[in-house]
């Protein structure tokens, strides 16, 4: 096989075996194969009209309802070549290529609730998300935070307060409502019911929820109860009323709650660091289980981690023209 070529334009191109693969784009791109690894809107976009696109059913449900149709240009991987479970939200998946090439995608460290950790397989070059290579990104055991998050929701019950878990609403909201709905009542927000529909619909087991909850709010009652909602800020207009008509204790889920100062910022009253990402030893752990020769590092903290892989003995580039915000990666 020959060797593989990594470039940018509108997103990583990757040329090998004879293909070329547009992993992820952020704009139709010429290409033999686009491979969409997940329905973040990050990371998914509409193809080319002529693009054959690698995705999961999964992918192209979750695309659909967020507005993005990729279902007319799916297909069968090529020969060689294989989508494995990144672990990171429903349908998400890793592109493998042979022995040569495997791109993660956004990829998970660890089991959450019914999700699993990323799956890998030794190949010559890796790329791999950065979003958490930062040293002061580790994550707590998961169950140590669930007894936490239990511990303060009845807390707050015992005070007759409702208790609202915001987290992104595709992915981190339906492991919350998998991980805490034996609290009643239990309500989620419209948009995180949305998600949850076609998570049952898939055979995920998330329990139907007391009731839908619309930006208006109407229907909640008083006293508490729990509802899973999309993250809101102080200044959000719903996130004012929760407090000031329910007297609502809002709680954030996000990787970027290892910093004691995201809840602060945010204006929530607790933060836990939960995420659908590695940590980073979880991101170590998955280079050194792929042991490439070549690494590329994308989305996040690229230019550090690839020095620190380099310390370890890899030889990996950061792909630094291929960037967001680091707030956008939930």
């Amino acid at each position: 096989m020959s060797k593989t070529r990594v470039s940018l334009g509108h997103g990583i191109v990757a040329e090998c075996g004879g293909l070329t693969f547009a992993l992820d784009p952020d704009a139709p791109v010429r290409s033999d194969y686009t491979f969409v690894s997940h329905a973040h809107l990050d990371h998914v976009d509409k193809p080319h009209p002529k693009a054959k696109v690698l995705a999961t059913p999964e992918t192209v449900l979750l695309a659909r309802a967020r507005g993005i149709e990729l279902e007319g240009n799916v297909r069968d991987p090529p020969e060689g070549v294989a989508l494995l479970d990144s672990g990171h939200i429903l349908g998400a998946r890793a592109l493998y290529v042979e022995d040569e090439l495997l791109y993660t995608g956004d990829a998970a460290g660890r089991e959450r609730a019914f999700m699993p950790r990323c799956r890998t397989k030794k190949a010559r070059v890796l790329i791999t998300e950065t979003t958490f290579g930062d040293p002061r990104y580790v994550f707590p055991p998961l169950e140590e935070t669930v007894r936490r998050v239990n511990e303060m929701i009845g807390r707050s019950f015992d005070k007759g307060r409702p208790v609202v878990l915001m987290g992104y609403p595709l992915g981190k909201s339906q492991v919350l409502s998998h991980l805490f709905s034996s609290w009643t009542p239990f309500f989620v927000h419209e948009s995180v019911g949305q998600m949850n529909d076609i998570y049952r619909d898939r055979g995920v087991p998330l329990k139907r929820e007391a009731m839908r909850v619309g930006r208006g709010l109407d229907g909640l009652p008083q006293g508490p109860w729990l509802m899973v909602a999309p993250m809101m800020g102080a200044k959000n207009r719903a996130a004012q009323r929760l407090r000031k008509e329910h007297r609502a204790v809002l709680a954030a889920f996000s990787g970027w709650a290892t910093d004691g100062g995201y809840g602060r910022f945010l204006g929530a009253d607790y933060s836990f660091a939960v995420s659908d990402h590695c940590d980073y030893p979880e991101l170590l752990q998955l280079v050194r289980e792929v042991s490439p020769e070549e690494v590329y590092t994308t989305h996040g903290f690229t230019k550090e981690f690839a020095q620190t892989l380099r310390g370890e003995g890899f030889d990996a580039k950061p792909l630094e023209g291929y960037q967001a915000a680091l707030s956008d990666y939930p």
